[in-house]
């Protein structure tokens, strides 16, 4: 190996870090593009969930006025535990639905945090290869080349 071979081999050192850099930073980033599609899907969910919930308690609030006008204690009883049975199913599914908003808003953040690990990496990387070219030059100045 001669002094002039250096440039050449930190070159292609650096070129291939700098690729699986850039590799790793574009996988992250679909991470975090796939996190946020998955984010916006549980999120409209949510939303829907929501609505339900909502339609449901005022269907339960009405059964319960219609309580007072209906005639058979039975029959009542049937409507208003069918109607909360209908109220847990939505609440459990809402809970459902939270808990998994929130792992997808845990994952985006690690996601984020991987991205700018990797930037800061690259930057790293990129901040060595100039003072590694530096001294070469440096050496090329003492040598004479």
């Amino acid at each position: 190996m001669n002094v002039d071979d250096i440039p050449g081999q930190l070159e292609e050192l650096f070129d291939r870090a700098r690729d699986g850099l850039d590799a790793q930073i574009t996988k992250a980033s679909k991470v975090v593009t796939d996190l946020n599609a998955e984010k916006a899907v549980v999120t409209k969910a949510l939303v829907e969930l929501k609505d339900q919930y909502t339609k449901a308690k005022a269907e339960l609030e009405t059964t319960l006025a219609d309580l007072d006008r209906a005639s058979s204690l039975r029959g009542l009883n049937s409507e208003i535990k069918k109607a909360r049975a209908e109220l847990e199913q939505l609440n459990a599914a809402t809970a459902k639905e939270s808990k998994a908003l929130e792992a997808l808003t845990k994952k985006r953040g690690e996601a984020e945090a991987r991205v700018v690990t990797l930037e800061n990496s690259a930057r790293a990387a990129t901040a060595e290869r100039c003072r590694a070219q530096e001294m070469l030059a440096e050496v090329k100045s003492k040598v004479g080349v």
